[in-house]
């Protein structure tokens, strides 16, 4: 594993420098640059550049380390195995109790909610967008989870430490998100950071259960992303907390029913499990 460690600081080298380089530019010249290149904005192409540098980042070390036969099986972990296709209704219905959760439990709590104005096409196209526009999906998934939560897993030979470190890096890089005030962000960064966290502790589960599809882990990110997309609930710090309380009770359900029913989950460690 030490002989490792120089993938790692590639990856978070490459990562952080993208990501933290463009945004402390922009926040230190920005007389100078914003002429020049526009407002700093999601949509601009230097942010998509640093939002997807992650990925970026975990694609250049698979190489680095393997070639392209070490890309080849980063890819193929976006196809299930046949016997994992159960996890998809599964994870669909953990989802969609999780955006019922969110919207009840913010009238339960005198929290506003959005009118909902959508039809039920309406949501579902809106769904499909934020697919594209949470750039959190594929900017993250070759790199937070493809690269460095099993390269972690395999350190510390323990998913629940390692997801954890995995959020809470995921958080740090996200910081610069939180200082530009172009970004327009209203959520609170150290909540973010705390379901970043506990959020890839309930994932891990999944993910080594599944010998390390990262498919799964598209397919929830979006779903958690996409409710206050269709207007069930407001993305603010208030409903952060239920977010956060939400996903440790369902690390500390998955973890319970996992152990009482045996469910086979070998940690997926880096560089071995993209061989699997």
């Amino acid at each position: 594993m030490k002989s490792n460690n120089k993938y790692l600081y590639l990856y978070l080298g490459i990562s952080f420098a993208v990501c933290w380089g463009i945004a402390i530019a922009f926040i230190l010249f920005e007389d100078f640059l914003v002429p020049l290149t526009g407002e700093l904005t999601l949509m601009h192409p230097l942010a998509i550049i640093a939002l997807y540098s992650p990925s970026i980042a975990g694609i250049i070390t698979y190489y680095v380390m393997g070639g392209t036969e070490a890309l080849k099986g980063l890819f193929s972990k976006l196809i299930p195995r046949k016997q994992d296709l159960v996890w998809f209704p599964i994870i669909l219905g953990i989802f969609i109790l999780f955006g019922l959760t969110m919207h009840y439990g913010s009238l339960l709590f005198g929290l506003p909610v959005p009118d909902i104005t959508f039809t039920v096409p309406e949501m579902f196209i809106a769904a499909l967008v934020n697919f594209i526009k949470e750039t959190g999906l594929i900017g993250g998934v070759f790199g937070w989870i493809g690269f460095l939560l099993p390269f972690l897993q395999g350190k510390f030979k323990n998913n629940i430490t390692s997801a954890l470190l995995t959020g809470f890096l995921f958080g740090l890089w996200v910081l610069p998100g939180y200082i530009i005030s172009s970004f327009g962000t209203s959520t609170s960064y150290l909540f973010y950071v705390a379901q970043l966290m506990v959020f890839v502790v309930f994932q891990s589960y999944i993910f080594n259960a599944t010998k390390g599809n990262l498919l799964f882990y598209l397919f929830a990110f979006w779903l958690a992303a996409t409710g206050s997309q269709i207007q069930l609930y407001f993305f603010n710090p208030d409903v952060q907390k239920l977010q956060i309380s939400y996903f440790i009770i369902a690390a500390v359900v998955i973890h319970f029913v996992f152990k009482k029913r045996n469910i086979a989950q070998p940690l997926q460690v880096f560089p071995d499990f993209i061989k699997a």
